[in-house]
């Protein structure tokens, strides 16, 4: 009862506050791109439409596939038994979560590189809306994931690399969110997630020649690799990146945010008319803007697994989305409600979304940073409050900790950033949302 209380009173806090997103950061260094790899060249050219017509021909043969119907259990099963032809480590994340149960499906391709345990995933929803067979929303996005994982199932990669599609969607992030929470507490270190979601239709040539990549606020990191990756790769793809940043969406991208992860959300540049609506059919897929997207996507995953990662820091300590109290956490905190939403109601939707991955702070917490990789020349490690410098210190070590709130952290609520450089001039670095009373 005591736990309850307080979760109510927690909530209310966050809710007058309006607590906001973590601002820009670094995030880690990667190895310059500078040339196409022949390799990933290689794989570009296996992506093929009919592939993708298969898969999207599958999935809406289901009809509309609601989370927590049959359709839906049905659906997962059939994207489980394609990732599991192509050899993949596959296993279903099954979740509760306001009223519904369903599951995730999740393939690895494991890294070769074992002193490392760096991950990119990429990812779709395969969850539908109550009228509609999904074709474009998000039947694309899930067959450019089984696309892209049968061709790389036939390589390796330095780091690892996750296959995911969700349920629960349509709901409120529900799926994702779940995972993500979990992600979050086994410690996984998840660099970069790639997460389309309607990128199967174009109405105008003009449009047919871009793909949006909406970047969570403090992932222009990724934004910057993507446009790197659009002019390295532009013969093979003939595609151009329009980037920018996207604070409020209701997409599966926005659930590795929230948890501190670096996170991408490839769209269509254009609209689709037919989303949420019993017309998302096959039929009005633009199978030749589809394929270009797919090869897009291709080889920006594959060039994050293979590109090496100078640097990196990681707050280990304390978790997104939990209460502390006195060091120890105590609960994580749930918004649930999303599947209520009334049309007007739009802005309280966004506040709430908004709150999922804060961690309010009560009396004090340990702030735990880990420096990767280990033999890493580190010169300096730098503690920032909502993006202003107020403690550096001299490297040395892998590990750091602080005392929140301490005397480098107010009471009240703040981005907390960490970044690092080291003797070569990278610099990385990560945050997290705090309230601190």
């Amino acid at each position: 009862m005591k736990n309850k209380v307080l979760g109510i009173f927690v909530v209310g806090i966050l809710l007058l506050t309006g607590f906001a997103s973590i601002p820009s950061q670094a995030g880690p260094a990667l190895q310059p791109l500078t040339s196409p790899d022949p390799q990933i060249v290689d794989m570009i050219q296996q992506v093929n439409e009919s592939q993708l017509y298969y898969y999207i021909t599958h999935l809406t043969a289901f009809g509309p596939h609601v989370t927590g119907t049959e359709n839906c259990m049905k659906v997962s099963q059939y994207i489980y038994d394609e990732f599991q032809t192509m050899g993949l480590d596959v296993e279903f994340h099954e979740w509760t979560f306001d009223g519904f149960t369903d599951r995730n499906v999740v393939a690895t391709l494991p890294g070769t590189d074992l002193s490392s345990n760096a991950t990119f995933v990429f990812c779709a929803h395969h969850d539908t809306v109550d009228v509609s067979p999904g074709a474009d929303d998000d039947g694309s996005g899930v067959a450019a994931v089984l696309a892209i994982a049968k061709i790389l199932s036939q390589y390796s990669f330095p780091y690892t690399i996750r296959f995911i599609t969700f349920s629960g969607e349509e709901q409120g992030l529900y799926g994702s969110h779940m995972y993500v929470r979990d992600a979050d507490q086994r410690g996984d270190n998840i660099v970069a997630v790639i997460s389309p979601d309607m990128i199967g239709c174009a109405n105008t040539s003009e449009e047919g020649q871009l793909l949006n990549f909406w970047y969570a606020e403090y992932s222009i990191w990724i934004g910057d690799f993507v446009r790197t990756v659009s002019m390295i790769y532009r013969n093979q793809i003939d595609m151009i990146a329009m980037t920018a940043p996207l604070k409020a969406c209701t997409s599966d991208f926005q659930s590795f945010a929230k948890y501190g992860f670096d996170a991408i959300f490839p769209i269509i540049f254009g609209e689709d008319y037919f989303a949420h609506t019993a017309n998302d059919t096959i039929d009005r897929i633009n199978f030749t803007y589809l394929t270009k997207a797919t090869k897009f996507l291709l080889a920006v995953i594959a060039e994050l697994a293979s590109t090496p990662i100078e640097l990196q820091v990681m707050i280990t300590t304390p978790y997104e989305g939990f209460f502390y109290f006195n060091n120890n956490p105590l609960f994580p905190l749930v918004f649930k409600g999303y599947h209520l939403l009334q049309l007007e109601r739009i802005t309280a939707f966004y506040k709430i979304l908004g709150l999922r991955g804060t961690t309010v702070i009560l009396g004090t917490a340990n702030l735990n940073v880990d420096v990767i990789p280990l033999l890493n020349d580190i010169k300096y490690v730098c503690l920032c409050i909502d993006g202003g410098p107020r403690y550096v210190q001299p490297g040395g070590s892998t590990h750091y900790q602080w005392a929140i709130p301490g005397p480098y952290i107010p009471i009240g609520r703040h981005s907390v950033e960490i970044y690092v450089g080291d003797s070569s001039g990278n610099v990385a670095s990560d945050a997290i949302n705090v309230i601190i009373y």
